[in-house]
Formats: C-alpha cells, structure tokens, sequence
C-alpha cells in the first residue's frame, strides 16, 4: 500500500514544481492521500553537469539546506520530478532507497528511458520508449473543482465587469521570446480594440517574469477600460478568473499557462511576442489543429474550441501501468 507521494522541481521553477504536484494530486488524492510533500531542492556543482546516469546519481547533488526538508523521513513510495536536474536527483534516490522509490519523471531528460520507472514527455519532445507516455503540452492543477471554487469565491467582486469576459494572462522574456515594453504597448492597444469593438470586461494576471515597466504600462492602459488587473500582491485569483472566463487570451511564452488555459474548454486566443522557438511552433501547430486555439489580434474570437484533456489520459494511463485504483 502506497503510504507517501513527494513532488520536486529545481528550487525557483515553479512552473515544473506545478506540474509534480498536478500529477500527484490527479493520482492520489481521490485514493484518500491528502496533498504530496512538495520540495523545490537547490542543486550545486558540479552535479549539475553531470552526464544523466545512474553512476553519477549522489544525493550530494543538493545543498544541505534542502537535503535538511526532508529530514529522517523515510524515502517516498512515489517520486514525480520535473526538470532535467531533478530527474538526476530521482536517479539518486532511487539508488539510495534500494530501487524501491517508483520514480515518474516529467519533461524529457535527454537520457535513456530505461533509467526512470516511467516518463511523461510533451509530443514535441523526441523521447520514446514502453515506459514513455506523450502529452500535448504540460501537466498542471487545474481541475473543473478549482475552476468552479475559484469562480465562486470572487464571483460578487468581479460582478461589475461586463460580458463577455477575457481572462488575459501575461507572461514574460524567457530564452526564446521577449516581451517589452514596446510589445506591451502594441497589446494594450489590442486589448483597448477588443472591449470598444465588443464590450467586453478584462480579467488580467501577470507572472513572476512579467517585468515591472511592462506591468505598468499594462496597468495604465487598463485603468480607463472595463477591466481588472492582478499585479501579485493579495490572494492569487488565478483559478477564479479562469473559471469566470468566457474566452483567455494568453502570451505565446508558457507551454504551461496555454495547456492550462485549454484545458478549460473554453477558446483560447494566443498573442505573439518576438522570437521563435522549433518546440514551442510544433506545440502551437497540434493545439490550431486541434481548434484548441487561434492567433489574437485585438479581436474577440469565440467558437467551439474543445478542450486539451492530457491530464485525464495521463492519469488513466499511468494508474492502469502501476495497477494504482
């Protein structure tokens, strides 16, 4: 009988950290566990070059400040990583618990498959294998109970806002893409075209790499329109305004925040930002295939999009090959 789940990203990714947990929630907690230990560990070199296998796998791969989260507690009956550091780590703990830890590991870690019990890869990875299985895009937490709790909880402080509602999720400059403050400007015209021409109100929320002159220029071009802005400070609405959205409109630089916006069921409009990336254009051309999503371009859109459903399938898929009910 299964008995402890952890979930563990490298420490300050907390958008893998968010798919361990999204996966060890979906798994576990109907089968009465409550929420996994989740830890973020800090890796140092130089583990952290390491070639990823089994013989270069040492819990001496993290600092002792996270070593110390996990105190004298036994090692996990489950383990699910995401980030290739901390697939080096699941390697580790695997041989430090006599292999008797199962390990799921998500995203690709550029290794043999063999290494992991199983791993979770995104389609525009080239990783595969029996122990392999493919999503469209990433795991997360969002569920219809969230969706509807979190719609709830700020339905009367939101009701001022007309219909229909945009949920606009903002992101910012990561390897492939920048967003600006040049940029910026250009969306909030967008953004100011949409509400005249259809009178929608907006539900905006930025993250922890949206840049601060580019939130106030959000902020301002927001302040004279029908529409709310989460800058971070205060309870996180993230949830609710997904969940009171009629249609999302979401910067093309999150994998994660696309795959949770389309998971919703409701139509997704993604915005451009300048760059490029040969994953991220396979990504997008499955989910405009699919009519999961279209291209904004300050016009409200709305059709019968569907709904990106990975984390239903995973979690079947991954109950039936360890006989987890």
């Amino acid at each position: 009988m299964l008995k402890s789940v952890w979930a563990v990203a490298q420490k300050g990714a907390a958008g893998m950290l968010n798919q361990a947990v999204g996966l060890a929630e979906a798994l576990f907690n109907g089968g009465g566990f409550g929420l996994p230990q989740s830890f973020e560990l800090e890796y140092r070199g130089p583990y952290t070059w390491a070639p990823m296998h089994p013989f270069f796998a040492s819990l001496d791969a993290i600092t002792p400040e996270s070593r110390a989260q996990f105190g004298d507690q036994p090692w996990p009956d489950v383990l699910i990583t995401c980030g290739r550091k901390s697939a080096l780590f699941a390697l580790a703990v695997k041989k430090a618990s006599g292999g008797r830890t199962t390990t799921i590991h998500i995203q690709d870690p550029k290794a043999s498959p063999r290494y992991w019990d199983l791993l979770i890869v995104p389609e525009h990875d080239r990783t595969r294998g029996p122990n392999v299985l493919v999503s469209t895009g990433s795991l997360h937490r969002v569920t219809r109970l969230k969706l509807e709790t979190g719609a709830e909880a700020i339905r009367q402080e939101y009701a001022h806002l007309p219909h229909p509602r945009v949920a606009v999720l903002v992101g910012g400059n990561n390897r492939y893409y920048s967003l600006d403050e040049d940029w910026m400007r250009g969306f909030v015209g967008q953004l100011r075209n949409m509400c005249e021409r259809s009178g929608c109100g907006v539900m905006a929320t930025i993250s922890r790499r949206s840049g601060e002159a580019e939130t106030n220029i959000l902020r301002g071009g927001l302040a004279s329109l029908p529409a709310v802005l989460w800058d971070g400070k205060g309870p996180n609405p993230y949830f609710g305004f997904l969940g009171l959205a009629d249609v999302i409109v979401v910067t093309c630089d999150s994998v994660s925040m696309i795959s949770e916006a389309c998971s919703t069921g409701k139509p997704v409009l993604v915005a451009r930002l300048p760059g490029r990336s040969r994953r991220f254009d396979a990504f997008f051309d499955s989910l405009l295939k699919q009519g999961l999503i279209q291209w904004f371009d300050g016009r409200l859109m709305q059709w019968d999009s569907g709904k990106l459903d990975d984390m239903g399938h995973i979690t079947r898929d991954v109950r039936q090959r360890f006989g987890w009910s």
